[in-house]
């Protein structure tokens, strides 16, 4: 009878005990959120309950592209070539940051980080959302009608015209490029002759529903500045 519980002891044991890759843990944040024009880094970590960890290669990639890698000799090899994004890659002690100046759109996303070592492979992923963004916004009045021109926009919105406290139903003509690093260009020219009153051009993000940036557009004087108000518009009045 105490033969059999042994054996019955030591196989619980043994069914229970932790593998050597359970006892690796990677750690990653799992949701980052990036500020328009602020700086994003992306922490992978690795750690052991064993002693004798000893990493053969860990790396940042999205969509099969790698960012950044480090090998057993702890040299961080850096892949610029694929994308137009100021980054790099910080490497100590069983932690790979990859820290961007500004994440571009078509970065934002599911970035993955991958571990290989004596001890076992782990895979973490982490992703990273862009808040909305307008680097900047001009209006001017073109040939007697008002246009404005929204720049380094995400994500996509759409543009609203308002004469003095009132919202415009007057037909626009919209234009969207998309440019390098999948921002967008928002262009809108208001059907209407400019009259005396100066118009208010703004960039609704569907998003979050509020407005993101707007533009004051009016005849007669200039002077040109660009301030940040209150809940992160941006505006810009162009006078002349």
């Amino acid at each position: 009878m105490g033969f059999t519980a042994l054996h019955l002891l030591l196989w619980l044991l043994a069914a229970f005990a932790p593998t050597e890759q359970e006892m690796l843990t990677l750690h990653v944040t799992p949701r980052m959120s990036a500020g328009c024009g602020q700086q994003v880094a992306l922490d992978c970590e690795v750690s052991s309950s064993q002693h004798g960890l000893s990493i053969k290669h860990m790396e940042w990639y999205q969509n099969k592209t790698s960012y950044c890698s480090v090998n057993s000799e702890e040299t961080i090899t850096t892949h610029q070539g694929h994308t137009q994004s100021n980054f790099h890659c910080e490497y100590q002690q069983g932690r790979l940051t990859l820290i961007f100046t500004e994440v571009q759109p078509i970065e934002s996303g599911n970035f993955r980080c991958k571990l290989r070592s004596n001890k076992g492979a782990k895979e973490k992923s982490t992703t990273v959302e862009l808040q909305e963004c307008c680097g900047k916004v001009e209006g001017v009045i073109k040939d007697g009608y008002p246009t404005c021109t929204f720049t380094h926009v995400y994500p996509d919105g759409e543009v609203h015209w308002f004469h003095g406290s009132h919202l415009l139903q007057t037909e626009t003509q919209l234009t969207k490029r998309v440019e390098e690093g999948g921002w967008l260009t928002i262009q809108s020219d208001l059907e209407q002759k400019s009259s005396g009153e100066p118009y208010n051009c703004s960039l609704w993000s569907d998003k979050t529903g509020r407005y993101i940036a707007t533009t004051l557009v009016e005849k007669g004087q200039w002077a040109d500045h660009m301030e940040h108000t209150n809940g992160g518009i941006y505006a810009i009045w162009l006078y002349w």
